[in-house]
């Protein structure tokens, strides 16, 4: 009986990972290292795994990031995209990046990325931070991530060009 209730427990833990299906709202600080200047927007997250991700923004309203399957599509200040990311490296790597740090996939995200991992726990907040092992025309120089209770809080993309984005989530 003991063996039937463990693996029901088990089965129902593993069920739980692969059905991840979450909304939160989120703000985004995005920082211009050239002028120091600071952009900022917010907006709401719905993301249902393994590949269901959709980020509206209600400030500034009609801005949005879809990603449905392999297909991206972003409204960014009037200016619209569509990529099938199975056809284009450069966003199939920002989608893969964007989703595995999301779902907890950060070991992943830190190789897609050729990256340095270092994780830390430390009262409930788990830190992942990865560093670029080496320079490059485009892609994320360090990422930092934490998570509370395997949902991300805080994401930080820094970018070789010089952009750094902050996005906070609240559940």
């Amino acid at each position: 009986m003991k063996k039937i209730f463990l693996l029901a427990a088990l089965l129902c833990c593993s069920l739980t990972v692969f059905a991840q299906q979450y909304d939160c709202s989120f703000t985004q600080a995005k920082t211009l290292r050239a002028s120091g200047k600071v952009i900022r927007s917010e907006g709401v997250i719905s993301f249902k795994s393994p590949d269901q991700l959709t980020m509206t923004y209600t400030d500034p309203a009609g801005d949005y990031l879809v990603i449905s399957g392999p297909m991206l599509r972003s409204n960014s200040q009037g200016q619209q995209l569509s990529v099938d990311t199975e056809k284009n490296a450069r966003f199939r790597l920002l989608r893969n990046t964007l989703l595995n740090c999301i779902t907890g996939e950060y070991e992943q995200a830190a190789k897609d990325n050729d990256a340095e991992l270092s994780v830390s726990d430390k009262n409930g907040i788990r830190t992942v931070s990865m560093k670029a092992r080496k320079a490059a025309a485009r892609g994320y120089s360090r990422i930092l991530l934490e998570y509370v209770k395997g949902l991300p809080v805080r994401m930080v993309l820094e970018e070789f060009g010089g952009i750094s984005t902050e996005y906070l989530f609240k559940y």
